[in-house]
């Protein structure tokens, strides 16, 4: 008995201690929560504002990096006179869950597979395959009305563990058959044809003869002191699966002169970078704030990168500029959690600080460039 006594309390106080975690991790997200109910609200006065769709939803998915590509490409179309179009995200993201599985499969499981992605994913998926509109592939089932791929990643996962890890003599022809049945099950099969005023045509068709999108026109810009300024680079982030090496890296300085450009001469942008903070916050007041007081540095910015205080975790659309009661500068930015989150239909406010400390890059019309970081980078 005296032996058994000690393992028995052992396993008593191991046991108090785990009721006590589970508490404090299970109250962890609930005192977030409680600390960005405490940033006071602020008000705000729209400077520039430009046409955009309402706010769309991604549901329970990873896959915002579509959702802010194609709400920022929707704006462009409006700018450029073609109209208000509701474009469909899944059907590129349909595209860049396969080419992710190809190249799952060929590094041996080596490479990022997961729902996150990046614009220029987007942009490849829509120049070599076209678009369709969202009444045309929404990816739903009819008793759907919401987007979720909870589900769908972890059996895209294992079904391409199970690929790598089946034979040592490499994976069979048929894989990828089965892994495209897989998608078509959940999202449906990818139309070939669609039907434009009365006129059938391929999305490729209605890319180019009917939107007329030139996805060369657009350029992903960054800027990070590890890399040398002025050239392409790749993003060392792991939502870059790719290994996509031409993001044009300028200054921090630079970045927020191209954002400021672009918005006081009629375009938009898209937006990827950190919304983790507790000074981001999208249901009550719908602001983002970080460290007010000074002026965010080239320096503290990587810093922030280079010990994962600051992550690459979403993607946005901005659409204006605005002042708060202070004057000081904000972007108008809508997100992707749908119309009905926070005060302003989906949209929110980030200021000049926050963006500059937790952008990782944005995508921007090349034409919204200033011309002497224009000529620096080397564009026509």
């Amino acid at each position: 008995m005296r032996n058994s006594t000690k393992p028995v309390g052992r396993f008593c106080v191991l046991t108090l201690v785990i009721i006590a975690l589970s508490f404090l991790l299970a109250a962890a997200p609930a005192l977030a929560q409680e600390d960005k109910d405490k940033l006071p609200e602020k008000t705000f006065k729209i400077i520039k504002e430009y046409p955009r769709t309402d706010a769309k939803s991604q549901g329970w998915t990873g896959t915002c990096w579509c959702f802010s590509t194609i709400s920022f490409l929707e704006s462009e179309l409006m700018r450029l006179g073609k109209g208000e179009y509701e474009l469909s995200e899944i059907f590129p993201v349909h595209l860049i869950y396969i080419e992710k599985a190809k190249a799952y499969v060929r590094t041996h499981g080596n490479n990022n597979f997961a729902q996150g992605a990046l614009f220029h994913d987007a942009l490849w998926a829509i120049k070599n395959y076209g678009i369709v509109c969202d009444s045309d592939y929404d990816g739903l089932w009819d008793y759907e009305d919401a987007h979720n791929h909870s589900e769908l990643g972890r059996v895209l996962k294992a079904y391409l563990d199970a690929v790598i890890g089946s034979s040592r003599s490499g994976p069979s022809p048929k894989w990828l058959d089965g892994y495209k049945a897989v998608l078509d099950v959940y999202f449906g099969t990818l139309p070939e044809t669609i039907e434009v005023d009365g006129k059938e045509m391929t999305p490729r068709q209605f890319a180019e003869d009917v939107l007329e999108l030139d996805t060369d026109n657009y350029v992903e810009v960054t800027s990070f002191m590890h890399m040398p300024f002025y050239e392409q680079v790749e993003l060392l982030i792991p939502d870059n699966w790719s290994h996509y090496d031409e993001t044009y890296n300028v200054t921090l300085d630079e970045l927020l002169e191209i954002m400021k450009y672009a918005l006081n001469n009629g375009y938009t942008f898209a937006w990827g970078g950190d919304t983790s903070e507790e000074t981001f916050n999208t249901r009550d007041v719908a602001y983002a704030t970080w460290q007010e007081e000074e002026v965010v540095t080239q320096e503290e910015r990587e810093k922030m990168w280079d010990n994962w205080k600051t992550t690459d975790d979403h993607g946005m659309h901005v659409v204006g500029l605005a002042e708060d009661e202070e004057g000081k500068l904000f972007f108008l930015t809508k997100n992707s959690h749908g119309k009905d989150r926070g005060p302003y239909e989906g949209h929110l406010y980030m200021s000049e600080n926050y963006v500059r400390a937790k952008v990782d890059c944005i995508l921007v019309h090349k034409d919204s460039i200033p011309a002497e970081i224009k000529a620096k980078l080397g564009l026509e």
